[in-house]
């Protein structure tokens, strides 16, 4: 029996809780674009923050990686930043669950003449209400400063204003609390069964079917951040799995995995079991389906 769970009923069903972590982003996880017509959108959702903007905010490679945009800056945290230039410049950063304690690194770029010209604010905002800003003026070229901001938001709005052409680089934001996006999965307990008997006191394995499709690529799940059951039982055999075919002949690799039945955690009380996985880029993913508890 196949069945897609939506978050909102798979904490519950699971019979565990994700917890909040706190979120950070460098901007070295991916080919800086080095193009100044390019923004940010949704490379990010896997975090839980979302990026809206309608100027440019390309993430460019710094002098270490070549400086292409001819910044003469590197990040704080490797040589990817996120860059604006133009005359005025913004990006608003929502997430999906309200976050504490955010900050952000921010230095002035080869564009601008002299320090302490261009300026930049950082104002948070929760359920629609602001609650709190930070502005400070940008210093010397390639000399970060720390903005913080304290406090309950679930929006974060950057803006920098100057002279045209202008510059200035932003890294290695971070925030307490906030929660991953988890994406919905499909799977299939014990493939071709309507039923899914468990007996919890098993000594064998329950084969569980991850289906692929367009929007889920399974051979980029991490086979060891794969977790079955309340206890998140791993893989059972990670030398000889998992096995990837087109089980359903959709045309998308699908993904079979098995876990030993005494370490799922599961009882005779249980009539769903999750699958909890995440991929090689960080993004998460959640799927039940249903379970018969049978007697030995």
């Amino acid at each position: 029996m196949r069945r897609l769970v939506f978050l909102v009923g798979l904490v519950g069903l699971c019979g565990y809780a994700l917890p909040a972590r706190a979120g950070a982003l460098d901007f070295d996880d991916r080919p800086p674009s080095n193009d100044p017509s390019a923004t940010l959108s949704e490379e990010y959702a896997h975090l839980g923050v979302h990026f809206i903007s309608t100027d440019d905010g390309a993430i460019w490679g710094g002098m270490s990686a070549g400086d292409a945009g001819g910044w003469q800056i590197d990040g704080t945290s490797g040589p990817a930043f996120l860059g604006f230039d133009g005359e005025s410049y913004d990006v608003m950063l929502s997430f999906d669950a309200p976050v504490t304690n955010f900050q952000l690194d921010a230095s002035r770029a080869q564009g601008v003449a002299f320090p302490f010209v261009d300026s930049l604010l950082v104002a948070g905002f929760l359920n629609g209400t602001f609650t709190k800003a930070v502005e400070i003026y940008l210093g010397d070229v390639d000399q970060w400063q720390t903005v913080a901001l304290d406090g309950e938001f679930d929006l974060v709005f950057v803006h920098g204003s100057g002279i045209r052409g202008m510059r200035f680089g932003i890294d290695n934001l971070s925030w307490d609390g906030g929660a991953a996006s988890i994406a919905p999965a499909e799977i299939d307990i014990r493939p071709g069964s309507d039923e899914n008997p468990v007996n919890p006191e098993s000594r064998g394995v329950i084969p569980v079917l991850i289906y692929g499709s367009a929007a889920l690529d399974v051979e980029a799940i991490d086979p060891s951040a794969i977790g079955f059951g309340p206890d998140a039982a791993g893989i059972a055999h990670p030398r000889s799995g998992p096995h990837y075919f087109d089980a359903d002949g959709d045309g998308w690799l699908d993904m079979l995995t098995h876990h030993r039945t005494r370490e799922t955690g599961l009882s005779d009380q249980d009539f769903e079991a999750c699958l909890f996985a995440s991929s090689y880029d960080g993004s998460e993913l959640e799927g039940c389906d249903g379970v018969t508890p049978v007697p030995r």
